[in-house]
C-alpha cells in the first residue's frame, strides 16, 4: 500500500515487508514533475489527459495537487506520473516518479511562490461583484468610444451582433489584454465574471480570465428554469451563439463533463429533457454519454457533418440543426418517449 504524506525528513525510508511506505508528494515534487514533462511551474496548464486547448488544469503548489476543470482528473505529483504512463503498473510508475525527482533536469526546481489570498469566499464574491457592476454599462449598438468599437469589431468577427452583447450585459474592462467582460449568471444570479482576450498571442496561452474565487464546478451559466428542456453547451461563447440565434434556454457547464453540483441544480429545476450540444468531438461525445447516465431523457443536438461546435455555425446552419433536433424532442414529449413525470 502506498501512502502519500508530507514529512520533514526527506531521506528515503526503509521499506519493511507488510508495512506501508510513506513518501513525500507536495508542491516541490509537483513542480519538478511538471517541469520534467515540459509544463514549467505555472499555476494553470493545458490538461494532457483530454483534448484541451485552453489551460483548464489548475495547479495548487500549497498542497501539491492538481485539478482539471475540463475532465475532472485530479491528484498529486505521483498520480500525474502514473496517469501519463498508463502502460506502467503502480510499482513501475512509482519507480519512474522517484527517478524524475532525482534527475538533473529538475534538481534545482522549486515551485513559484504565489501569495495566498486570505479572503473568504464571500469577500471574493463581493470584490467580483464590485468590479463588474462598477464598470459603466455599454450600449453596444450606438457607443462609438474607441474601447467599445475595438471590442465590438472583434465580436463581430466572431459572428456576434451588438444586440446580443446588450442582451447578455457585456461590458468593456479597459484592460488591454482582456477588454471584454461578461457576467456569469446562474438563473439570473450573479456568480462572477469572465473576460475574453482579443489578442491572438495572448489567446494562445489563455483565452479567458475568471475572477478569483469563481467556482466553475458549482455554476451553470444560463437560464434553465421554467422550461421543459434545456440545451447544454461547453463554453460561454457557445451559449452566446445560441442566444444570438434566438435560443435562451441554454446553459454552459464550462467544460465537457458536467459536475455533480451542476447535475443537482438541473435535477432540482425539473427539466424534462436535456439536449446535449456539447462539442461535436471526442470529448463532447464522451460528455454526452455521461449525461445519459445521470438524466433519463437526453437528446443529442443534430450537428451536421464537419461542424465541430456552435462557434462554426451561421444562422442558416443553426436553423437546420436546431429544427431537426426539436423534431425529435417534441416528438418524444408528444409520444411519451420522453417522460414528463
Amino acid at each position: 500500500m502506498l501512502k502519500s504524506q508530507n514529512w520533514k525528513d526527506k531521506r528515503m525510508q526503509k521499506v519493511e515487508v507488510g508495512k506501508s511506505y510513506t513518501f513525500k508528494s507536495g508542491g516541490e515534487e509537483l513542480a519538478k514533475v511538471l517541469t520534467y514533462y515540459g509544463y514549467g511551474t505555472e499555476t494553470e496548464i493545458v490538461c494532457p489527459f483530454h483534448e484541451d486547448i485552453n489551460p483548464s488544469m489548475s495547479i495548487y503548489y500549497d498542497n501539491g495537487s492538481f485539478y482539471c476543470f475540463g475532465c475532472g482528473v485530479h491528484g498529486n505529483a505521483a498520480d500525474f506520473v502514473r496517469l501519463l504512463n498508463p502502460k506502467l503498473n503502480d510499482l513501475q510508475a512509482m519507480r519512474k516518479y522517484f527517478r524524475i525527482l532525482k534527475s538533473k533536469k529538475v534538481k534545482d526546481i522549486v515551485p513559484k511562490r504565489y501569495k495566498k489570498h486570505n479572503k473568504t469566499n464571500e469577500e471574493l464574491y463581493d470584490i467580483s461583484w464590485d468590479y463588474y457592476y462598477g464598470l459603466s454599462s455599454v450600449d453596444w449598438v450606438n457607443d462609438i468610444s474607441s474601447e467599445v468599437v475595438r471590442a465590438r469589431d472583434y465580436m463581430a468577427q466572431r459572428g456576434f451582433d451588438p444586440e446580443t452583447l446588450n442582451k447578455v450585459k457585456a461590458k468593456v474592462t479597459y484592460n488591454n489584454n482582456y477588454p471584454i467582460i461578461f457576467p456569469m449568471l446562474d438563473n439570473g444570479e450573479f456568480k462572477g465574471w469572465v473576460c475574453r482576450t482579443d489578442n491572438p498571442e495572448i489567446a494562445k496561452k489563455r483565452k479567458y480570465l475568471y475572477n478569483t474565487g469563481f467556482s466553475r464546478a458549482t455554476t451553470l451559466v444560463g437560464d434553465y428554469s421554467n422550461c421543459n428542456y434545456v440545451f447544454i453547451v461547453e463554453g460561454y461563447m457557445d451559449r452566446l451563439k445560441f442566444i444570438q440565434y434566438g435560443v435562451d434556454n441554454v446553459a454552459a457547464i464550462l467544460g465537457w463533463k458536467m459536475s455533480h453540483e451542476q447535475e443537482q441544480k438541473l435535477k432540482k429545476s425539473n427539466i424534462k429533457c436535456v439536449i446535449s450540444a456539447l462539442d461535436n468531438d471526442k470529448c463532447g461525445k464522451k460528455g454526452t454519454e455521461y449525461l445519459k447516465t445521470i438524466f433519463p431523457n437526453v437528446v443529442r443536438f443534430k450537428y451536421l457533418k464537419g461542424i465541430k461546435d456552435p462557434g462554426e455555425m451561421d444562422q442558416r446552419l443553426f436553423d437546420k440543426m436546431y429544427n431537426k433536433t426539436m423534431e425529435e424532442v417534441k416528438g418524444g414529449l408528444k409520444n411519451g418517449f420522453i417522460r414528463q413525470d
